[in-house]
């Protein structure tokens, strides 16, 4: 990526600044965190503008946080921001949000102004702030505590400067031997360059050392002492923007970032939360009345299980709130299952609960949603992780579920994560491998989640057409879908209408060729998570063949589906990241083409076999009693591919694409072409 560097007068001046505060006494970084007034009216004047940063919407002059923990576990954090406006892209900023749970904090609006071009600055009016509930939220009245502050800034355009200081007070609501835990996330860099962003920690002086990792490029912190506190700050000057490109890793894969927490093992750190979970997944009258419903007429555990689980994914509400958001402390399940809603805690305490209450042994667990693992196992830290799951411990329908822990031993088991709405049962995209917590009344373990094979994820597409001399082509599309096919299958089509669907079906058909039209349809029901999504069409589609004399073209459609095709490809030529993937699959195509009469094949494609450190592809073509089969298999394995062997991906999957793959040319008879004379 191309790093911005300064330019001119004002940003020397902007950047001197930075390394004057960076180097401010001790004694004033403790107890004065702000800038002064005169500080932020240097930094507005000074400040750069479009012609050094002409791909940035806004500029970030100055992002500062400051956690402080007391020494009764209450924290307060400090944000102070100064963005300056470039371009219309820029305009977001002038919305400022903040969510907050006001059982446990409160959020005070220190300085909200806009800096105008001419120096002044005009403040945010009371009546432009206010406290609502987040529209997700609506409807669901056990999270009415949940709320968020909206600011919004008054003249808004390029080259006006956005100031936000706000604090959030935080009271302590758990805590563990005496302390509550803390620890905290942060990432330096984002879609928009930074000039100078910090992240302070403030703790008593009787505190233990924190354990801390920093990633790419991070700096160090300096550390000080003054007043019975000691002050780590963490610092970055000149931070370029992220620029977008498809399949990009997630952003801790390469900027530079902070973790840190007070909790010294994965062990305590799932003993703080166990004491948390556990009370409230405890079954009660309730929840053994409706696992027994459940359960009932159930032939196998495992029948049991799915039954279960299904309740829960299917029925249950999901709310999108952030992990951790509403707090460690969940909801009693009989209180979910009376709502029929939750966010991810909530819905894990009731699937547990439910679980429980049938008899099987089953644990909470911590996990990832990236593509990718990128969480730390040094810093035992709840921050690292976006998504809940339910380990349960025994009764396996499929072996890929085998699960080796850290320590090599074997054990069967499964992942059922209850926010997969759009997931067939048991299986989940997004963070296959990746580290979890499992926490158990003991403590917390990590384990890896399942990482699925590529047959897993198999898209079979079958298709009978027929051709006659003129070169219309009729016939039938049908569609099987599992793993990452299938998940794409019922987020493109299980919410739709049924108006709403019968036009995705004839543009699937227009697909074929412009002009073919839509003769009928059908489509598995994607409510039943237990089945693989299945879709087929038949259409007739005129003149899709091509006639020249004595030749006739045609060019095979790929599947009409666009959930059943190639779930990525490799556009760019050349990448600045990794080739992050949606997972390894199967890609599996079977047309047989019924020949007109008096035509025979002159060119159709060769039957062959590419091998790849990244997967295989397989080509097979026959020609038996006037049909033509053409057989398709490509298995693509990686799921991370790096700079330096994307060209050879990029290649592989090109040779697959190849126009020639799909290309068949027919010649009349010698004996039609004799008649014809």
């Amino acid at each position: 990526m191309k790093a911005f560097h300064s330019r001119g007068q004002a940003l020397a001046a902007a950047l001197a600044l930075s390394a004057a505060l960076a180097a401010a006494p001790a004694a004033q970084a403790v107890a004065a965190p702000d800038l002064s007034a005169q500080e932020v009216q240097r930094l507005v004047s000074s400040a750069p503008g479009a012609a050094e940063y002409p791909e940035a919407g806004a500029i970030i002059l100055y992002d500062h946080k400051r956690l402080t923990v007391k020494a009764d576990g209450s924290q307060s954090l400090d944000e102070h921001i100064l963005v300056k406006v470039l371009k219309d892209r820029g305009r977001g900023f002038g919305d400022q949000k903040r969510m907050y749970d006001e059982k446990t904090d409160s959020l005070s609006i220190l300085t909200a102004r806009t800096w105008l071009p001419d120096g002044s600055s005009v403040p945010v009016e009371d009546k432009a702030i206010n406290v609502i509930t987040p529209p997700e939220l609506v409807g669901a009245a056990v999270y009415a505590d949940i709320k968020q502050k909206v600011i919004s800034f008054p003249s808004i355009g390029p080259d006006v400067v956005v100031e936000l200081h706000v604090r959030t007070d935080s009271r302590p609501d758990t805590m563990v031997a005496g302390v509550r835990p803390y620890g905290d996330l942060e990432v330096f860099r984002g879609e928009e360059p930074v000039l100078d962003k910090s992240y302070e920690l403030v703790l008593p002086e009787s505190f233990h050392e924190p354990l801390v990792r920093t990633d790419n490029g991070l700096a160090s912190a300096e550390v000080t002492r003054e007043g019975g506190t000691r002050l780590y700050r963490w610092h970055s000057t000149n931070v370029p923007m992220i620029t977008r490109i498809p399949d990009m890793p997630p952003v801790l894969a390469y900027a530079p970032s902070l973790l840190f927490s007070n909790v010294e093992s994965w062990e305590r750190l799932g003993r703080w939360l166990a004491a948390q979970f556990y009370p409230a997944a405890a079954p009660d009258e309730a929840i053994r009345a409706k696992a027994a419903e459940l359960t009932r007429g159930c032939a196998t555990p495992a029948d049991s299980i799915r039954a279960i689980s299904l309740f829960v994914q299917k029925n249950v509400r999901n709310i999108p709130l952030s992990l951790g958001l509403a707090g460690w402390k969940p909801h009693a399940a009989s209180k979910v299952l009376e709502n029929m809603y939750g966010e991810q805690l909530d819905k894990t305490v009731l699937l547990s609960s439910l679980l429980s209450a049938a008899g099987f042994e089953n644990f909470p667990a911590l996990t990832g949603a990236d593509q990718i693992d990128v969480s730390s196992d040094q810093v035992p830290s709840a921050a690292q992780f976006s998504r809940m799951a339910v380990y349960v411990t025994r009764t396996v329908e499929d072996s890929v579920f085998s699960n080796p822990l850290y320590d090599g031993a074997k054990r069967s088991g499964m992942w059922l994560v209850p926010m997969a709405r759009y997931n067939r049962y048991g299986y989940f995209n997004s963070g296959q491998a990746a580290r979890a917590v499992v926490v158990m009344p003991s403590g917390g373990a990590l384990f890896r989640t399942t990482e699925f094979p590529p047959e897993k994820s198999l898209s079979l597409t079958t298709a009978s057409l027929k051709l006659d001399s003129q070169g219309n082509v009729s016939g039938r599309y049908e569609t099987q879908c599992d793993g990452l096919f299938d998940a794409q299958a019922r987020a493109a089509l299980m919410d739709l209408t049924p108006v709403d669907l019968e036009k995705n079906f004839q543009q699937a058909a227009n697909s074929i060729n412009e002009g073919a039209s839509l003769e009928s349809w059908r489509l598995s029901d994607l409510k039943d998570l237990c089945l693989p999504a299945s879709a087929s069409l038949d259409f007739n589609a005129p003149e899709l063949g091509v006639l020249q004399g004595d030749m006739l073209i045609l060019r095979l459609p790929r599947a009409p589906f666009d959930f059943a095709g190639l779930p990525y490809f490799p556009q760019l030529r050349e990448r600045e990241y990794d080739f992050v993937s949606s997972g390894s699959f199967v890609l599996s195509s079977e047309v047989t083409l019924e020949l007109p009469a008096g035509w025979q094949v002159a060119y159709s494609p060769q039957t062959d076999l590419s091998q790849s450190r990244f997967g295989n592809a397989v080509t097979a073509c026959r020609v038996e009693a006037g049909r033509l089969v053409l057989t398709r298999r490509l298995t693509v394995t990686a799921r991370r591919v790096s700079v330096a062997d994307y060209a050879e991906f990029r290649s592989f999957l090109e040779q697959y694409s190849l126009p020639e793959k799909s290309l068949l040319l027919f010649e009349r008879s010698a004996g039609k072409q004799a008649s014809k004379r």
